[in-house]
């Protein structure tokens, strides 16, 4: 299914000089957000290590959004299909890997009871609705007591999905059928979309902040009370070219006046805090200011957030996010808890399996073929060992899922 506009590139989307290329500097900021996850998730420090999930949020809207309107830009239509066949690649096999894993270690680890709590919630974060299952459930995500699902980390992820439900077909409405019908120009519709963004935004943290204060459960998991955090990434997206015009003098100081707003939420904001409303607002603005000041280019000021170490940990942090959470929980029921061998045993199993993820699995198959349009004028020719990737990486889940029944069922004791 193909959306087309049939409008020009000036007629219909936002025009001016954009900083088009690969972004080391949102990399490093992907670094920074899942690093700071996992050590509040391991070590329980900084207190507010978790708005690295809304550095996330904000990253996703700026990063899902440019790639839709520069779609557009090119080619006068975005394909919805297209959208979500690329979200696919994107997300699921790395996930999948991770529930399969996680729910055969429960069923070694745990008990009949909790192991069927934990093949539940695999099923709600496959088909990403784990946000209002665990909302449902009572789940206290900032509580540091009593026992925790293994996957209650995928509610974010099912977050970002729902958005992604309705986004593309509100962003086609208003590149194609405002633009044309409308006969308005780029530059009009671009206003136009960023005014809508800006009160979807207004209604959605005005929301978190009510539903904070009468159910700060509901509110911690619910999409309506995130939108906001999404939508302030893509309004970043819309408005780039505007923002590369931001002088590069001053493009190093809005950077690290961003990283310190970040750094400030994580000690300022705690579990006590009102989060998301309005808490949220700081480590969402200062994400918000990093993403700007690289829109017109990045510069050698930057270099916290460019350099290769940076940029790497950046790259893998899908897979970071997707592994800490289950080997914290999990390794919990064979080493106790807090002592330096269990910190060094969940540092090495995180950084192996998600650096093992990553080039077996995420990235193999987000470059493969697999779900193209035509695959078959898009495959390499047999014994290449192009067409050998995603062979590989279903060999790859196959040995994940094997590996973990083996493993569990040697080192647990009886």
């Amino acid at each position: 299914m193909v959306m087309t506009t049939r409008s020009t590139r000036r007629t219909s989307a936002p025009s001016g000089p954009v900083h088009r290329g690969f972004r080391p500097d949102i990399q490093g900021l992907r670094a920074v957000a899942v690093l700071v996850v996992i050590s509040d998730h391991l070590f329980g420090w900084p207190s507010g290590g978790f708005v690295g999930v809304d550095v996330f949020f904000v990253i996703s809207g700026f990063l899902i959004t440019g790639l839709m309107v520069r779609e557009h830009e090119r080619t006068g239509r975005i394909s919805w299909i297209g959208f979500y066949r690329r979200r696919v690649k994107r997300i699921m096999p790395a996930a999948t890997v991770v529930l399969l894993f996680t729910v055969a270690c429960a069923y070694i680890l745990y008990r009949a009871s909790r192991f069927w709590g934990v093949a539940a919630d695999a099923f709600w974060s496959f088909v990403f609705l784990s946000n209002w299952h665990f909302a449902a459930s009572g789940t206290d995500y900032l509580a540091g007591d009593g026992p925790v699902s293994p996957l209650q980390h995928f509610w974010s992820l099912s977050v970002e999905e729902q958005f992604y439900i309705l986004w593309p077909i509100i962003l086609i409405s208003f590149l194609g059928i405002v633009g044309r019908q409308w006969g308005r120009s780029g530059r009009s519709v671009t206003r136009l979309l960023c005014g809508t963004l800006a009160i979807a935004v207004a209604l959605s943290f005005t929301w978190a902040v009510i539903e904070t204060a009468n159910n700060p459960t509901w509110a911690y998991f619910s999409t309506f009370s995130r939108v906001w955090e999404l939508a302030t990434g893509a309004g970043l997206a819309v408005g780039v070219a505007q923002l590369a015009r931001i002088p590069s003098r001053v493009r190093p100081y809005l950077c690290y006046l961003g990283l310190a707003g970040i750094g400030a939420s994580l000690f300022l904001i705690t579990t006590t805090s009102a989060f998301p409303g309005p808490w949220a607002a700081l480590p969402v603005a200062a994400a918000a200011l990093v993403i700007a000041a690289g829109a017109g280019g990045t510069s050698r000021g930057m270099w916290p957030l460019t350099n290769p170490a940076s940029v790497y940990v950046g790259n893998i942090s899908y897979s970071l996010y997707l592994w800490h959470f289950p080997v914290i929980v999990l390794l919990a029921t064979l080493v106790p808890h807090g002592s330096l061998t269990y910190d060094a045993w969940a540092i090495a199993l995180v950084v192996v399996l998600s650096v093992a993820s990553f080039h077996l699995v995420e990235n193999p198959i987000r470059n493969s073929a697999w779900l193209a349009p035509d695959r078959k004028r898009s495959l390499p020719p047999r014994n290449t060992p192009h067409r050998s990737r995603p062979r590989t990486a279903g060999l790859v889940l196959l040995w994940t899922w094997t590996a973990a029944v083996v493993v569990a069922a040697v080192v647990v004791p009886r």
